[in-house]
């Protein structure tokens, strides 16, 4: 049974599909019949990456990979130390976004300008996370608050990847003991739901 692929998400399974072949799931992808349409692309089948690299890998697929990421760093029945050490770096340290798309994303989302609404409003960020950030305030009223601020896109992405990662699950739930037993990406997609919600 092969992956129902939809065109306008090439790209991404291809995506997840070469970090599967990287991180020693190549019968996986095989399998799916992938295999043909990663070929060629300078990775051999089975080479295994790096703990660390497979960080980085997760935060250049963007926000969504950086949730599986993360609660994988969690589960030491799952992985080896050194990969829970590199992902653990992905609890507390992500890249803040520009203070211009704050702006832009607060203003649109109060329909008015910062000034209006808060008396002052921090332009560095008091911690930045995968789906977004959070900027110290204070109201006009004086009270003082923590704003969070979604990262720009967010939603739409992590929409788009939980429906990828959904097709890739059910196949992986299908053909692996492992998935069976954790029943981990469902538990992880109902997180990543829930994170967008908050």
């Amino acid at each position: 049974m092969g992956i129902s692929l939809q065109p306008e998400y090439l790209k991404r399974y291809k995506d997840i599909g070469m970090l599967f072949i990287k991180y020693g799931n190549s019968d996986l992808v095989k399998s799916a019949g992938l295999d043909e349409a990663l070929n060629g692309d300078g990775i051999a089948p089975g080479a295994k990456g790096e703990a660390e690299e497979l960080t980085k890998d997760l935060e250049r697929l963007g926000p969504a990979f950086v949730k599986v990421g993360q609660m994988l760093s969690t589960r030491p029945d799952f992985l080896p130390a050194a990969y829970l050490e590199a992902l653990s770096r992905l609890q507390d340290n992500c890249e803040p976004f520009s203070f211009a798309e704050v702006e832009r994303i607060v203003v649109n989302e109060l329909g008015v300008r910062i000034s209006k609404a808060f008396s002052e409003f921090s332009v560095e960020p008091l911690a930045a996370a995968s789906l977004g950030q959070i900027h110290k305030a204070t109201m006009r009223n004086g009270r003082h608050v923590a704003v969070k601020v979604q990262r720009p896109g967010i939603r739409e992405n992590i929409t788009q990847d939980l429906e990828i990662l959904g097709d890739v699950s059910e196949f992986y739930d299908a053909h692996t003991e492992t998935c069976k037993k954790y029943e981990y990406i469902k538990c992880w997609k109902n997180s990543a739901r829930q994170s967008l919600k908050n």
